[in-house]
This record gives C-alpha cells, sequence and structure tokens, in this order.
C-alpha cells in the first residue's frame, strides 16, 4: 500500500476516534475543549504526514525532493479530507443531529448577551441556520482540512527534503 494511502487512511480513522470521544463527552464540553481539539487534529497530520514522508525517503534510498515530499503529504492529507468530510456529513446527520441546534441556541443566546434586538437576532439566526447544515458542514471541513493540511505538506516538505547528491531521486 502507498504510505500517502496508508497514513491517509490512519489520519482519518483517528480523526474520527477523536472525534467520537468528542461526542461521548457531550456537546458541552466539545464546545469548551474546541482548541485543544484543533491541535490534537493538527497533530494527528502531522504526524501521518511525518511518516508517510519518512517511508517515501526509506523507498528513496534515505532521499527524496520537496516535491516528493510534499507531494506525499498532500496526498496523505487529501484523503483525509475526503474521508473527513464524509464523516462530517454522517456525524451531523445521523450520530449527532442535536450539536447543530446547540451550536444555534449558544449563538442565539451570545447575541441577546451582546444587546442584539430580537429582529436582529432572527435575521442572523436564519443567516446562520442556511450554513449549519450537515452538506455545508461537510464542505467546510473538506475546504479547511485541506488548506490546513496544504500548509503543513508545504512546512514539511520542505523541512522534511533531502536532496541526493548524485542528482537522481527514485
Amino acid at each position: 500500500m502507498k504510505p500517502f494511502l496508508k497514513y491517509g487512511l490512519l489520519g482519518a480513522a483517528l480523526s474520527i476516534i477523536w472525534t467520537l470521544i468528542g461526542y461521548i463527552m457531550g456537546n458541552e464540553m466539545q464546545e469548551k475543549l474546541k482548541w485543544l481539539s484543533t491541535i490534537i487534529m493538527i497533530a494527528i497530520s502531522v504526524f501521518c504526514f511525518i511518516a508517510a514522508i519518512k517511508e517515501e525517503r526509506l523507498a528513496g534510498e534515505g532521499f527524496i525532493s520537496f516535491g516528493k515530499a510534499f507531494g506525499t503529504a498532500f496526498k496523505t492529507g487529501l484523503i483525509m479530507a475526503i474521508i473527513g468530510a464524509i464523516f462530517t456529513y454522517l456525524y451531523f446527520a445521523f450520530i449527532n443531529t442535536s450539536y447543530m441546534t446547540f451550536v444555534l441556541e449558544k449563538a442565539q443566546e451570545e447575541m441577546s448577551n451582546r444587546g442584539m434586538d430580537e429582529e436582529q437576532i432572527e435575521m442572523a439566526m436564519k443567516m446562520q441556520s442556511k450554513f449549519i447544515t450537515p452538506p455545508v458542514m461537510a464542505g467546510f471541513a473538506f475546504v479547511g482540512g485541506l488548506i490546513v493540511n496544504l500548509i503543513i505538506a508545504l512546512i514539511l516538505g520542505a523541512a522534511m527534503k533531502k536532496e541526493n547528491p548524485a542528482g537522481e531521486i527514485k
């Protein structure tokens, strides 16, 4: 199995497991741990990208170009983003269907606390409710995951490249 596929699947599985742990802890706790979850998701990507690049570098007799390292990490992230988007849709459509209501209620409460009048709140809620649906959340998950993984892939590709002094990379 190609390293990008192996580690893309592993990264997606680890991300799904972390998301399900959050679900078990409840929506309120998930909201409080939002930043920790973001850091853990990024750490999963970094771990999987490094492992995939290392495996490719070993196959290249210890050498790997920036392009090959970046491409390996990017393809790993693409696998993770595709599976993540599919899971995001399934998660919000069938597993944690109450989360979107929870988010909308929290937003309404915050708007009320900021002193917005009922008409402003109603208008804002109409707009927000259009974006808080399983298909839209899945789309945001895919695009967001792709952007974050692209940045990580660029950094790791540059950091982990090891050019062959002979000029040949297999």
